[in-house]
């Protein structure tokens, strides 16, 4: 099939999609620990919950079943930039490489969108590395706008 012809569902995770998110989830995040995601992913599934904001995986499936993709999201009351609260917030989006370029992506935002209007929401807010230049554009080409660049940091207290 050629770029924008292919089938694409759109379904919320259950735990049957758990290997597959898992694997996806290690290729968009392939500098992290993979025990630390799936530890991530096990209290995700325990409570529905990230960092105590309500969360939502979608993952995307091509025509035979096969995993493409997935977005994770969750409901912040604020975001850089964003005028209003709550805000979807879009914590991970990955789309396979085989399959960029086939209106994945784009499918996987727009079911972010109607959940989060769902949850009251009239704005998302994202963010990636400055140096991610093909998701920024990916971004960009759903309509996102460049907020600005911070350098956040963290420490133990």
């Amino acid at each position: 099939m050629g770029p924008n012809k292919q089938y694409i569902k759109i379904t919320p995770f259950t735990t049957n999609h758990l290997p597959a998110w898992l694997t996806m989830r290690a290729a968009l995040f392939h500098d992290e620990d993979p025990k630390l995601l799936q530890e991530e992913v096990t209290q995700i599934t325990k409570s529905n919950t990230l960092k105590s904001q309500p969360f939502q995986c979608l993952l995307a499936f091509d025509d035979n079943g096969l995993p493409i993709g997935f977005i994770e999201l969750t409901i912040r009351s604020s975001a850089e930039e964003c005028m209003t609260s709550p805000v979807l917030y879009i914590e991970g989006w990955f789309v396979d490489p085989a399959a960029q370029g086939t209106g994945v992506g784009k499918a996987l935002m727009n079911a972010a969108f109607d959940w989060g209007r769902q949850h009251g929401c009239q704005e998302a807010a994202s963010d990636t590395r400055p140096t991610n230049t093909s998701a920024k554009n990916a971004h960009q080409a759903l309509g996102f706008q460049d907020a600005g660049i911070i350098q956040c940091l963290r420490r133990d207290i």
